[in-house]
């Protein structure tokens, strides 16, 4: 064997240190994508209900109209309506469609491919008893109101959704009627 001198024996400390950092935007590209879906599938449907208030919110605002939402939390459902307040009670018509998709407005996360919640918990509170907590409209000012009876103002309401171990929580702010998740 071929006598070589100890100072090629090896690698450089630089050369180590160039290996190491391309291993580690490698692992940090590749670990994110091996991950869970369950968490891009929890947002997902948290971003489906929220864009669902949302819509519901701006009809109210574009027609002047009251259109709403109902969320219900067994079925791990939300549709969005419009509101006939011309009847008494006030009837709820669901025949608002979705703008993309051109179907009734009904999302269903066990129905959903991409978007899915373990399990909904809703929290509805108002400045009056509310016979329909599920059920919430819009005025043509965009502030959230109960279907039944009609005179009683959110004063919070929150579905939060779980997958495992994450959650995520849509607000309804009472106010203005803004819809956020977090």
């Amino acid at each position: 064997m071929k006598n070589v001198p100890k100072s090629q024996l090896g690698y450089t400390l630089t050369e180590l240190i160039i290996v190491v950092t391309i291993l580690g935007v490698v692992a940090a590209i590749a670990v994110p994508a091996t991950s869970s879906n369950s968490n891009k599938s929890l947002d997902l449907a948290a971003s489906e209900f929220a864009a669902a208030m949302r819509f519901a919110r701006s009809e109210s605002l574009r027609t002047g109209e009251p259109h709403g939402f109902r969320q219900e939390s067994g079925a791990k459902r939300i549709r969005v309506f419009r509101l006939d307040d011309d009847t008494s009670p006030a009837t709820i018509i669901y025949d608002v469609y979705h703008p993309v998709e051109k179907q009734l407005y009904d999302i269903q996360l066990d129905a959903e491919p991409h978007a899915s919640a373990d399990s909904l918990n809703r929290t509805a509170t108002f400045r009056s008893s509310c016979n329909q907590e599920e059920s919430i409209y819009f005025d043509e000012n965009g502030a959230p109101w109960c279907v039944d009876p009609g005179t009683a103002l959110v004063t919070r309401f929150e579905v939060e959704m779980m997958s495992g171990v994450t959650s995520l929580t849509v607000r309804l702010d009472p106010i203005t009627g803004r819809v956020t998740v977090q």
